[in-house]
């Protein structure tokens, strides 16, 4: 069984809750909103986030069921920017399954993605007034968002840094992982800042992580193992983590070629060998693990000063799994 196996059953009964929850809140009285809205949240994933807030709440001493309610409200959050991005990378296949707008369309798509914001303010609104989730999740949304929008405008940017995409992703993958492990402490002890700050510290690095990895998998695995289509950031001419780094390291040859391969229209099958024989000469998947692998570090570093229970060393264990996870 490896790590995150032995995590996910470790709060079993917790993701099990959670699940009920994103079927129960999703529900519409409108059949076809019903079925269009239950093909993106039955679709799986792997729960990163609600793992998160139940774990971060656990560690704190929280063990109640408002846990699987918030944990429901960030998993609806990140479903929602996938349908979204799937419409803007017009994406067919996303967790092994046909996207929306594959099925429906795009305007079809938009609007689920919509709805289910619509949903998450519903199970909102009814916290009690000091209840610091709202204005959590009111940064949260718009930082990501704010990382989207200079992600598209950087789009065709080729002399963009690392630093300035690592930047972009701590916004539009960072913020939310964060908010996961925030609003899981804030059930614990919401006076205990020590803790609170810990834990967000930890989701922001390995939130970064993340996406330095999933950025890595799009080169290196195949669309069976992703659950969508492989080689797709490149497909789309996205500036991507390792695409970055690899245009900061190769001479000036082969930097206008890797330009031209990014560029709609160029032979699929010799942009591929282009960038995999290029990612070979520099090393490219080993820097782009050991940047990751330096952002998980810091965030087991960051879990130092909390209780050494199980929920602990969960979490410690999952920011390995972020960076040695295949899909």
């Amino acid at each position: 069984m490896s790590n995150f196996d032995q995590i996910v059953e470790l709060i079993a009964e917790d993701l099990s809750a959670v699940e009920a929850k994103l079927t129960e809140d999703t529900v519409s009285e409108y059949t076809f909103v019903d079925m269009a809205v239950q093909h993106v949240v039955e679709g799986g994933g792997k729960r990163l986030r609600p793992i998160l807030v139940v774990l971060s709440a656990k560690v704190c001493g929280y063990e109640g069921s408002d846990a699987h309610t918030l944990a429901a409200v960030v998993e609806l959050i990140h479903v929602a920017s996938l349908v979204h991005d799937d419409v803007l990378d017009e994406a067919a296949i996303r967790r092994g399954r046909e996207t929306l707008q594959t099925k429906w369309g795009n305007k079809v798509a938009v609007l689920v993605g919509d709805y289910l914001h619509a949903r998450v303010l519903s199970m909102l609104v009814s916290r009690r007034a000091d209840d610091p989730a709202m204005a959590i999740l009111a940064d949260t949304t718009q930082a990501m968002c704010e990382g989207e929008v200079i992600h598209a405008y950087k789009s065709g940017d080729f002399d963009i840094s690392e630093a300035e995409y690592l930047k972009i992703i701590s916004f539009k993958t960072g913020k939310l992982i964060a908010a996961s492990c925030t609003l899981g402490a804030h059930l614990g002890n919401p006076t205990e800042t020590q803790q609170i700050d810990a834990l967000t510290t930890y989701g922001q690095q390995i939130g970064t992580a993340f996406q330095i990895v999933d950025d890595l998998l799009d080169f290196t695995e195949d669309s069976d193992t992703l659950g969508k289509d492989a080689f797709g950031d490149l497909r789309e001419g996205k500036l991507t983590f390792p695409i970055i780094y690899a245009r900061s390291v190769c001479d000036d040859d082969e930097k206008q070629t890797l330009e031209k391969v990014l560029n709609p229209g160029t032979d699929e099958t010799e942009a591929i060998a282009f960038v995999e024989a290029l990612f070979q000469r520099y090393g490219v998947e080993t820097h782009c693990l050991k940047i990751a692998q330096g952002y998980a570090d810091r965030a087991k570093a960051a879990l130092s000063t909390l209780p050494e229970i199980p929920a602990r060393s969960a979490l410690e264990h999952l920011a390995d799994y972020v960076v040695s996870r295949e899909s």
